[in-house]
């Protein structure tokens, strides 16, 4: 099973851009998500087509089982 973190986040432009994130620490919690995510905004080293990171909309944990077949 994979894991990966995908954050959402609000830009400038008022669009969305998603990141997501292979194996995420087990011990993530929404203090900690919220802290790195603030520090990738004012840092700025984000800088996608649909603008500038302002905020968090949302992030979620998805798990996958993958089952390769060739």
């Amino acid at each position: 099973m994979t894991k990966k973190l995908v954050i959402v986040f609000n830009t400038e432009l008022n669009r969305r851009f998603t990141l997501n994130i292979s194996n995420p620490k087990e011990d993530l919690t929404e203090a900690s998500l919220l802290l790195e995510a603030e520090r990738l905004i004012e840092t700025g080293v984000l800088a996608p087509m649909q603008g500038k990171p302002v905020s968090v909309h949302s992030a979620k944990i998805v798990e996958q089982n993958v089952t390769e077949i060739i």
